[in-house]
């Protein structure tokens, strides 16, 4: 059984594989075909004219005469020819080539003759690093400052006009001390003006949505990461920088429209960022698909990759301008190195496909598409530069960001998912042990109650059996007499705890079920019930009745007890002469239940406690300090409040407020 599922996920992973190579070779195939500078070329005529439509646009490869290390003006093709090399756009990267050295540096000049008619618009994409350009002997425009002694670099892409005829001389001096390209390394494409508008049009449209698109993605999941803290999964964190370091490295057109200045640090940030976007692309590779048992090898990747994050930058700072040869060395460098990192990403997601790892299959598929587009672009170097398009390599890493951001789309699901799942489940079990715990309670308060019960009997035969004995007074003395009075009291004592646990035992049973109240009946049926014993107490009981209707969800017997703690309270603490008034008013939310006397009063020092449980301000009497506090926890279940207002020696006054229907 093991056996067949190992072979099936070999068998996916390799359909995976060779569909994302199809695919990926097919789409390179037509980029190659239908947007490459290198085959919509001007066709040269039989005397090395380049051939100009009058309609369209084509790109300048061949016939270009290059004179190494020399700034050539116009006026030194008229006396006598400089010996120049036969070569073509982007042939030479730089003049490394012509100097014994090594060195990249240097001035040029390069010529080449047109043939047309109308009006044309040369178009000169980032001339690296500085340019004069020079039409027929007329001087045209220049980025930056090629003369050595006062060379200032621009990077710009640079645009030009000029009438065409039969024999069009375009003369273009380049000079470089900056950057490891250098002259015409980047074709350049001239057509009519409306084409060469369009094509650039097309081209920043396509750019700007590049870089909007992992702008987006990347803002998003930095955000989500920063208020969600994900520190315990960091992917989200390494997938929003991987976005942001491709926007950086994918809006270089805009500014080589723009012209800004600083052209070693625009490279270096160029440069960079795409190191970095590999690297963050790495650290999820490695999170997501390298075994735990490989945790060293991991580290010394991140190490290393982070290392060459770090070259990316330093290197053209500060080590080509003092060592100019290493740029010989530093492009195939950063070129293997990424193809060997796209080797790398295709190993560790088959693994992972191998090993079932969940949505391994989208990102082996884009790793492989971006492991071909590597070693495309290292491939296709001065053979394929599109007009409109991107790069091979920028498509590449493209599909890393959408596939990343797919891997991250359900992976969220996922999560959500398993939440929800959870969730649910934590539901049952809350529930569960709610229910048991209920049984737990219900079947306490029956244990109480049932003890209580079974015990008060035993306790009254013994306080009744002491009291005939002391009141026959049989064969009694004065010390057997006291002991007898003792017994009762102890007993009465034992009896009154009985019935105080028998009421927490009601008052922590299972939840009381409720149902619509009338008060204004139900507060006059309170009174007549009571009346009888509160004369016997001595004071006089009024009530003061609103006439609104006051409908309340609520316990009968419970409230009927709780009122019924405050009326006896209020008896307990008011002399013979004084009042107690029972009250009902009500606003448009509530209503309000009020139990005034004119009793002792309770002292501020008391009145913060007094609904505590076992806080009596009477032990003296035998008082447990229960029934105020099995008053308070009533009302709250019913959802209202208890308050009480007291001054001492004026009286004490209790008000319920309960929610009305």
């Amino acid at each position: 059984m093991k056996r067949r599922i190992s072979q099936n996920y070999v068998l996916r992973a390799a359909l995976l594989l060779a569909a994302a190579a199809i695919v990926t070779l097919a789409g390179l195939r037509a980029i190659t075909r239908y947007d490459n500078k290198y085959i919509a070329k001007a066709p040269l005529t039989q005397g090395a004219f380049a051939q100009i439509p009058e309609k369209g646009f084509c790109s300048l490869v061949d016939g270009w005469l290059l004179y190494p290390d020399a700034l050539l003006s116009p006026a030194d093709f008229v006396s006598h020819t400089e010996p120049a090399y036969l070569t073509w756009a982007g042939e030479y990267p730089n003049l490394s080539s012509f100097h014994a050295d090594k060195n990249p540096y240097g001035t040029a000049t390069y010529r080449l003759r047109l043939q047309g008619e109308g009006i044309a618009t040369l178009y000169l994409p980032e001339l690296p690093c500085a340019s004069r350009v020079y039409v027929n002997g007329q001087y045209l425009g220049k980025t930056g400052e090629v003369s050595p002694e006062s060379y200032t670099p621009l990077i710009r892409d640079s645009f030009y006009s000029f009438p065409l005829r039969e024999d069009t001389e375009l003369l273009i001096q380049t000079a470089n001390y900056s950057h490891y390209y250098g002259g015409i390394w980047f074709v350049p494409v001239i057509g009519s003006p409306d084409s060469i508008s369009r094509l650039v049009s097309s081209r920043m449209l396509l750019y700007g949505l590049l870089f909007s698109v992992s702008l987006t993605l990347s803002l998003f999941c930095l955000v989500l990461w920063k208020r969600e803290k994900s520190a315990t999964d960091p992917a989200l964190f390494y997938f929003g920088m991987m976005c942001l370091c491709f926007a950086l490295r994918i809006c270089y057109p805009f500014f080589r429209l723009l012209g800004l200045p600083s052209v070693r640090i625009l490279y270096a940030l160029e440069d960079a960022a795409s190191l970095f976007c590999l690297y963050f692309s790495l650290r999820i590779v490695l999170l997501l698909f390298l075994p735990d048992s490989f945790c060293r090898i991991g580290g010394l990747l991140h190490a290393l990759s982070l290392g060459v994050c770090a070259a990316g930058v330093v290197v053209p700072l500060f080590v080509i301008p003092s060592l100019p040869g290493v740029v010989t060395v530093y492009g195939p460098a950063m070129s293997l190195y990424k193809a060997l990192l796209s080797c790398l990403f295709i190993s560790l997601t088959v693994y992972g496909s191998l090993a079932g790892t969940s949505h391994a299959g989208i990102i082996l598929a884009a790793s492989a598409a971006n492991g071909i587009c590597q070693l495309s672009s290292v491939l296709s170097i001065g053979k394929y530069e599109p007009f409109v398009g991107a790069y091979p390599e920028e498509y590449g890493v493209f599909c890393m960001v959408i596939a990343f951001s797919v891997l991250m789309a359900r992976r969220s699901r996922d999560m959500a998912l398993e939440n929800q799942r959870l969730h649910l489940h934590l539901q049952e079990e809350v529930q569960e042990k709610t229910d048991h715990l209920q049984k737990l309670l219900s079947e306490r308060s029956q244990l109480i109650s049932e003890l209580g019960h079974d015990m008060k009997s035993p306790l009254t035969s013994l306080s009744n059996m002491a009291q005939i004995i002391r009141l026959n007074d049989i064969m009694l003395d004065e010390d057997t007499r006291g002991r007898m009075v003792q017994i009762e009291e102890q007993c009465s004592i034992l009896s009154e705890r009985l019935r105080a646990i028998q009421e927490i035992a009601s008052a922590s049973a299972a939840p009381m079920q409720t149902s619509p109240l009338e008060l204004r009946s139900f507060l006059s049926e309170f009174n007549r019930s009571c009346r009888p014993v509160i004369e016997l107490y001595g004071p006089n009981l009024t009530e003061d009745i609103t006439s609104k209707p006051c409908l309340v969800m609520a316990n009968r017997e419970q409230l009927f007890r709780a009122l019924e703690n405050l009326l006896y309270n209020a008896a307990d603490f008011t002399p013979p002469e004084g009042d107690i008034l029972l009250s009902l008013t009500a606003d448009k939310s509530r209503a309000y239940i009020t139990v005034s006397d004119t009793g002792c009063g309770i002292s501020e020092e008391d009145l913060p406690h007094i609904f505590h449980r076992s806080y009596t301000t009477r032990a003296d009497k035998g008082g447990q300090g229960l029934g105020l506090a099995i008053t308070h926890a009533i009302i709250s279940e019913h959802g209202g409040t208890v308050e009480v207002s007291s001054e001492k020696g004026k009286g004490t006054t209790f008000t319920i407020s309960l929610p009305l229907l």
